[in-house]
């Protein structure tokens, strides 16, 4: 059975090699620790806790600790809510250096399909000047108009080749996403569930994935990377395995350049709901947000900076970043990274600005890309927060004993929230 390249499969090279340069370090002197007593190579490892970041990670390690969180809701107890959030989404604004001037959407349906219980269009809109962005809209035929609506954000799943195709079933796929979405999704298209549900619901391709995927001078020259034809599953497997390893020299550049890739992230979302709120079939007062993995990231910030949102379904993404390090450090991404945040806000403290926005939080207890503690952590801050608000009942969790997955089971519970407060 072929087998989706995941973040772990991504970075486990990379871990292995950084283990092995620690334990080879180990047998030095160290600015951080005093020189070893005798003993097992086993037990000098441990000194550094495993860590993929080796000798260097106590350093790391201390200057994070060092970090303040002073925008957090609980560290501020503001009096003023509307005010503390303003100032909030303000910071991770600034901090993600990518707020670019809104346009007008400009859509372009290129295809409707009659689908049943729903229509489909694939359409693209603009969510700046030079980004036009891909999307599916679901259309439920058999509803009362205007309709709540669902921005649904795919996942990372180290698969790149598509984006939007990961959640939307179409007709005539590659066997890969068949199998992507039964690993992931239980086989489900929780997009399309939605829309037979009443729902209008839409999903873009993230950026680096699906129609806004890499693609080099090589991939023209050899007329590999084109999905206008069926490739093989080892020419696809190969893609999305170079663009795993081109993920931190994107990084890089874009840092360079002057923005962060959160911020393009974030603000495309947005953007999404800007043109959702166009849409005649569409209540612009009940419009959510869902997702898994990254998708659940997307939501978190999503929910967070935009009060449009009215309630929220966070997959599979949900920790404090304290935690990350030392166990956890190689299964993060370039995409969810935002220089200096941790001064200010906590990744939960992010989802706090969206209160008291109705937030519901999907965790498989097998998901190893999460600490069991930072899990913790953040769904204690988030419980806390919504208590201290006095909306305890606009905060859920719902824990399931599985890998990281949006099953069918949290599938159901989602909907039923999205029924309840949308």
């Amino acid at each position: 059975m072929w087998q989706t390249l995941t973040r772990r499969e991504l970075f486990r090279g990379l871990s292995v090699l950084a283990l092995a340069a620690g334990r080879a370090e180990s047998a030095q002197p160290s600015n951080f620790f005093p020189p070893l007593q005798a003993g097992s190579a086993a037990d000098e490892a441990k000194l550094w806790k495993g860590s993929a970041l080796g000798n260097l990670y106590p350093f790391i390690k201390r200057q994070q600790e060092k970090t303040r969180q002073s925008l957090a809701f609980l560290h501020r107890r503001p009096k003023d809510l509307e005010a503390w959030k303003a100032e909030g989404r303000a910071k991770v604004f600034e901090l993600m250096s990518y707020r670019p001037e809104a346009v007008h959407p400009r859509p372009r349906v290129l295809d409707r399909v009659d689908r049943g219980d729903y229509i489909r269009e694939r359409l693209n809109f603009w969510t700046t000047t030079d980004v036009e962005v891909p999307c599916y809209f679901l259309i439920p035929k058999r509803a009362k108009f205007p309709v709540p609506a669902v921005v649904a954000l795919h996942d990372h799943g180290g698969f790149y080749y598509w984006g939007k195709e990961k959640l939307v079933e179409t007709d005539g796929e590659h066997p890969m996403l068949a199998t992507y979405r039964k690993e992931y999704y239980d086989g489900a298209s929780f997009p399309v569930t939605l829309a037979q549900r009443g729902y209008a619901v839409i999903v873009i391709d993230m950026f680096y994935h699906g129609e806004r995927r890499l693609i080099l001078d090589e991939d023209l020259e050899n007329r590999t990377n084109d999905r206008s034809k069926a490739e093989p599953e080892e020419i696809i497997r190969q893609i999305n395995h170079r663009a795993g390893s081109s993920e931190e020299i994107v990084f890089r550049n874009i840092l360079h350049s002057g923005f962060t890739w959160a911020g393009v992230l974030v603000w495309d979302d947005i953007r999404t709901v800007d043109y959702l709120r166009t849409r005649p079939e569409v209540d612009p007062n009940r419009i959510a947000c869902a997702g898994l993995s990254v998708g659940g990231w997307r939501t978190v910030f999503l929910a967070g900076l935009d009060p449009r949102i009215k309630a929220a379904c966070v997959v599979g993404w949900m920790t404090s970043f304290h935690y990350l390090i030392p166990h956890h450090e190689i299964y993060t991404v370039p995409s969810g990274m935002i220089p200096g945040l941790l001064e200010y806000l906590d990744y939960p403290d992010i989802a706090t600005l969206a209160m008291p926005c109705p937030l519901l939080v999907v965790h498989g207890q097998q998901d190893t890309l999460f600490p069991p503690e930072g899990v913790k952590a953040a769904m204690d801050t988030l419980h806390q927060s919504y208590q201290a608000l006095g909306r305890p009942e606009r905060f859920d969790t719902w824990v399931f004993d599985g890998p990281h997955k949006f099953p069918l089971a949290a599938q159901r519970k989602m909907m039923d929230w999205f029924d309840r407060w949308v």
